[in-house]
């Protein structure tokens, strides 16, 4: 791979060097253009960044659990506990009693939430083509499944 340059303020370029090929950095980068990016949709929608996940996840996984839905976004339950509560402050999540164990709160969308989430849908598929219209859909495919191969491995 040819050594990648990143523009300075002057004009010219910093030698990334090493950096050009160091996961920890080079999805650091990739986290600020994306935040950069997207900054104009959660305020269109009403939302924090964490916030589209959880509800998207919640949608398509009707009743889960916290523990549930805290494994999946990789976060501790205490930092999940916080995003919920204000979901279900915000109106758009409800907790659920699920079956005879009242420690077990099933999460669902309130009908607010589902109008918000439908409502975003199309939002986010036209920012995932707008960020990833660089790569046909066979690239796009092949990407993924580097990414997750590597979720997958740690």
């Amino acid at each position: 791979m040819s050594e990648e340059k990143s523009e300075k303020t002057d004009g010219s370029e910093v030698s990334l060097g090493h950096l050009a090929t160091d996961i920890s950095f080079v999805t650091r980068v990739l986290r600020a253009q994306l935040l950069e990016q997207t900054g104009d949709f959660f305020e269109k929608h009403g939302v924090a960044s964490g916030q589209v996940a959880l509800l998207n996840l919640i949608a398509l996984n009707p009743g889960v659990s916290q523990k549930e839905l805290a494994e999946a976004v990789v976060l501790k339950k205490s930092a999940l506990t916080k995003a919920i509560n204000e979901l279900e402050r915000s109106g758009l999540i409800e907790r659920r009693k699920a079956g005879g164990d009242q420690r077990y709160n099933a999460l669902h969308l309130s009908e607010q939430g589902l109008a918000r989430v439908a409502a975003m849908r199309t939002d986010m598929l036209g920012l995932q083509d707008t960020i990833l219209g660089v790569l046909s859909d066979a690239e796009r495919a092949q990407l993924f499944d580097m990414i997750w191969r590597v979720i997958r491995s740690l």
